[in-house]
């Protein structure tokens, strides 16, 4: 176990209703925190936006396609690490944790130590969920979580200003087919020819049938990540909404235009 404590921060409609705006940004605010010595894990809610990697900004037609996708209802942000294109919504649920790191080689051992917590959680509801690929789901990489090869959750790291942070997104009752199909019209407007697969990606809700209350996944975080992670109760800080505030202005894409 590492020993080292860390701050708990949920971050849900019941604590902080008027927060959720600065999901996009709120995680990377709090491991800016953690590069100083004060490592966190945090879990927030969200309302619906759209999330690029850094190999989307590169297509041709991005920033048309991200103003299409803005006109749908999908303001679009761009993340720090690595990753591609994921929608987040009102069924989703966003896990991460931060700690001190400015070595590159350990990349793969903090996939391992800071997204086992979301393996457990979902273990502990009973689910064989494990890391892995599940080839030709949006945003795949090697240690997403799979259920039975079926992706339930992305996990994607940042290594940067003195900090690692690896995040990931549990998809709660989100519909695999409709955000599998607006992702794929994002890469088609975009210029790009990758096909995504719908079947490749499944729901926490079709897994149990039922969909789990954000209290019960909350909890199971919270003890998935204690179980290798000591965990102390916190909330965000003064400073650390304020620099969300920032930061929400900068990972705007496209920047608006100027005249």
């Amino acid at each position: 176990m590492d020993h080292a404590p860390y701050r708990w921060i949920p971050i849900t409609r019941a604590n902080h209703p008027d927060r959720l705006h600065l999901s996009p940004v709120i995680a990377e605010s709090i491991a800016i925190t953690a590069a100083g010595g004060e490592p966190a894990v945090l879990v927030r809610e969200q309302h619906r936006y759209l999330l690029l990697g850094p190999q989307d900004r590169r297509l041709p037609g991005i920033a048309e396609a991200a103003r299409s996708a803005e006109t749908d209802g999908w303001p679009t942000f761009v993340r720090i690490g690595g990753g591609s294109a994921v929608l987040l919504d009102e069924g989703t649920l966003s896990f991460g944790a931060a700690r001190p790191c400015r070595d590159l080689t350990t990349l793969v051992r903090n996939f391992h130590e800071l997204a086992a917590g979301a393996v457990a959680a979902l273990r502990r509801l009973g689910l064989p969920a494990e890391f892995g690929a599940a080839p030709g789901s949006y945003c795949e990489g090697p240690y997403d979580i799979v259920v039975g090869g079926q992706k339930v959750a992305g996990v994607a790291q940042a290594i940067r200003q003195g900090f690692t942070l690896v995040s990931g997104m549990l998809v709660v009752q989100q519909d695999p087919v409709a955000i599998t199909d607006r992702i794929q019209r994002l890469y088609r407007e975009a210029g790009s020819a990758q096909q995504l697969s719908a079947s490749a990606v499944t729901s926490l809700d079709r897994l149990l049938g039922r969909v789990p209350s954000t209290d019960e996944l909350v909890a199971a975080l919270a003890a998935g990540y204690a179980e290798t992670l000591s965990l102390e109760p916190d909330d965000v800080r003064p400073d650390e909404w304020a620099r969300a505030e920032s930061l929400i202005q900068e990972r705007r894409f496209p920047p608006p235009r100027t005249t």
